[in-house]
C-alpha cells in the first residue's frame, strides 16, 4: 500500500500487478513538476496522465519554487489512485525559473534515473502528451526530446503579451538558428524530456538563475553534440506568465546567444560553455591550419613516424599523396585508422623503443610535445627513426597570442578542455622558447611555418565557407609578419645535428701501426 514518508513527503506507488512483470531494464523516468501553486491543479495533472505513462513513470517529484508544503489528502488520493510515487522537495528558499530546475536535476540524477521530463504543473502543458513524449524518449535514448506547440496560441490574453510571444519566439529563433545550425520550431517550450547522461555531461549548475536557463541547456547540448528532437504536440500554450516575463526572457536569450558567440571568438570565456567533449580531436581541412600545413610539406611517396598520432587524424590525407604512416600513440590499436600502415601503443612518457630501424623520412610530432613532462626524452628518441637527410615536423600552440595578453592584462587566464590553454597541456610554448627546445634536443630549425586562428573551429564550419577561407587567409598573412603576436601555432621543420649511436672515428698511430680500430 502507498505510505507517506513524512521525512521527504514522499508517497510510494504500488509496485504489484503490472509493474511487477515490467522488464527490470526498462529506462526509469522521474516527471519534475513546476509551477503547481493552485488548488487542484497537482490533482489535475496526475488524472490527465495516460495509463501507458503512468506505467514508465517512477517517480513524480513536486518541485516547489516557494514555502514547501505537505502532499494533501487529495493528492495523496489521486497518486494512490494511479500507482504513482509522489515526491514534494524540500528547498532552503524562495527559487527562480532555473534554480528549481538545477535542484531538480540534482535530485534525478542523484537518484539515477535514465531521463527527466521537465513540465508546469499549471496546465500549461498537456499531460495527455506525455505518453507520446515518453515513446519517443525510449526510441531516441540519447537525444534531447522537445513537446514543441504546433497550434495556434491561446486567444485569452492581452494584445500586448500576445505581441512579445510572437517577438520573442521569432528573435530566439533567428538567433539560435544562426548560433547553433539548429532548426526548431519551438525553442521556448519548457515541456522537455531529458537524457541523464546528457545531463551528467554539462555544467548546468553554471547557468543562469532566470528564464534563459533552458535556452542555454540547449546550447550546452549543442556544444558536446547532443541531438535535439521535436515532438509536435497538436495544443499551445503561453510559456511566460505575463509581457515583463516576455521581455526579461526576450533579453535574456538575446543575451545568451550573444555570449555563446563571443564565447566561441574568445572575445568572452563562459564556464558553462567550457566542456569537456568526450570526443576525439579532429582533421582540420583549413589549409592555414597545422594539419594540412604539415600534409603539405611532406613530399609524396615518403615515409612517416606520426608520434602521437590520435587515432590517426593525418594518415588519410597522407596516404592521397602516397606516404605510408607509422603511428604511435597509447591508445588502444582498434581505435586508430585503417589508413596507418603500422600502430606501435607506447606512453610517449617512456623511453621510445620500436622495432623498426633508421628508416623513415620525417617524423611528425603534430601538437603533442605541450602535453609531455618528458619532452626531450622523446625527441632525442625520434632521432634514431629519421633517415640521415630526414625531417623532424613539429607543431604546438603560441602562448603569446595577442588574444591571451589580453586576457592577461584582464586578469583572466582560464584553462579549457581544447586550444592552446587546454587543461592536459603541462608546458606552453612563445616562438623562442619553442624554437630552443627543439635545438636543445639535438636539431637544427630548417624552416617555420604559422597558422591562423582556427577560424572553422570557432564557427562551426567545415572549411568550405568563403567567408571564413577569406578571414584565414587574412589573418595568416598577418601572423606571418609578426608570429609572436599573431600566430595561433608554429610549426618547424629541423634536421638531425648529430648522428647519436653512429660516429666514425679516424685510425690512431697505434692503429696505423698493427693496433686496432675503432
Amino acid at each position: 500500500m502507498p505510505r507517506l514518508e513524512v521525512g521527504n513527503h514522499r508517497c510510494h506507488r504500488n509496485r504489484s500487478g503490472i509493474l511487477a512483470s515490467m522488464d527490470v531494464h526498462a529506462p526509469r523516468f522521474v516527471l519534475l513538476v513546476f509551477d503547481c501553486r493552485e488548488p487542484g491543479s497537482l490533482e489535475k495533472l496526475i488524472a490527465g496522465i495516460p495509463e501507458r505513462a503512468a506505467l514508465a513513470i517512477d517517480e513524480i517529484v513536486l518541485m516547489q519554487e516557494e514555502q514547501p508544503r505537505t502532499p494533501s489528502a487529495g493528492e495523496e488520493a489521486a497518486a494512490r489512485a494511479r500507482g504513482l510515487e509522489l515526491s514534494f522537495h524540500r528547498n532552503p528558499r524562495r527559487y527562480d525559473f532555473g534554480e528549481a530546475r538545477k535542484a531538480g536535476f540534482e535530485y534525478a540524477l542523484r537518484q539515477g534515473f535514465d531521463h527527466v521530463i521537465v513540465m508546469r504543473g499549471n496546465g500549461t502543458h498537456p499531460p495527455q502528451a506525455l505518453a507520446e513524449l515518453i515513446d519517443t524518449a525510449i526510441a531516441h535514448p540519447d537525444e534531447v526530446v522537445l513537446g514543441a506547440r504546433a497550434g495556434r496560441l491561446p486567444k485569452e490574453s492581452t494584445r500586448s503579451t500576445r505581441l512579445l510571444e510572437r517577438v520573442e519566439r521569432g528573435l530566439t529563433r533567428r538567433l539560435l538558428e544562426n548560433v547553433l545550425n539548429l532548426r526548431l520550431r519551438d525553442y521556448l517550450t519548457g515541456f522537455r524530456v531529458y537524457p541523464a547522461r546528457a545531463l551528467r555531461c554539462v555544467p548546468f549548475q553554471l547557468n543562469a538563475d532566470g528564464l534563459t536557463f533552458d535556452t542555454e541547456l540547449l546550447i550546452q547540448f549543442r556544444t558536446i553534440g547532443v541531438p535535439v528532437r521535436e515532438l509536435p504536440i497538436p495544443t499551445a500554450w503561453w510559456e511566460s506568465a505575463g509581457s515583463r516575463d516576455e521581455l526579461r526572457r526576450t533579453l535574456g536569450n538575446a543575451g545568451a546567444a550573444l555570449g555563446y558567440r563571443l564565447h566561441q571568438l574568445h572575445v568572452t570565456r563562459h564556464g558553462q560553455y567550457l566542456i569537456e567533449h568526450g570526443v576525439d580531436y579532429t582533421l582540420k581541412r583549413s589549409k592555414t591550419g597545422s594539419h594540412m600545413q604539415i600534409v603539405a610539406a611532406v613530399r609524396p611517396e615518403a615515409r612517416v613516424l606520426d608520434l602521437g598520432c590520435s587515432q590517426g587524424l593525418l594518415a588519410r590525407p597522407l596516404k592521397e599523396k602516397g606516404v605510408r604512416v607509422t603511428g604511435v600513440d597509447s591508445r588502444a590499436p582498434n581505435d586508430t585508422a585503417r589508413e596507418l600502415e603500422a600502430y606501435f601503443q607506447r606512453d610517449l612518457e617512456d623511453p621510445l623503443e620500436l622495432p623498426v630501424g633508421r628508416e623513415f623520412d620525417y617524423v611528425v610530432v603534430a601538437d603533442v610535445i605541450e602535453h609531455l613532462r618528458k619532452r626531450e626524452q622523446l625527441l632525442r628518441g625520434a632521432r634514431r627513426y629519421l633517415r640521415e637527410d630526414g625531417r623532424l615536423l613539429i607543431s604546438t600552440g603560441n602562448v603569446g597570442l595577442w588574444f591571451y595578453r589580453l586576457s592577461l592584462l584582464a586578469g583572466r587566464f582560464e584553462y579549457g578542455a581544447r586550444g592552446i590553454l587546454d587543461r592536459t597541456h603541462v608546458h606552453l610554448y612563445t616562438r623562442a622558447t619553442f624554437r630552443r627546445e627543439i635545438e636543445r634536443a639535438g636539431f637544427h630549425v630548417l624552416n617555420e611555418r604559422v597558422t591562423a586562428l582556427p577560424f572553422e573551429v570557432v564557427f562551426e564550419s567545415t572549411g568550405r565557407s568563403r567567408f571564413v577561407r577569406l578571414l584565414a587567409r587574412a589573418y595568416h598573412a598577418i601572423a606571418r609578419v609578426w608570429p609572436e603576436m599573431f600566430a595561433y601555432q608554429f610549426i618547424l621543420e629541423a634536421e638531425i645535428e648529430t648522428l647519436d649511436e653512429e660516429s666514425t672515428r679516424c685510425p690512431t698511430a697505434r692503429g696505423a701501426t698493427g693496433g686496432d680500430v675503432h
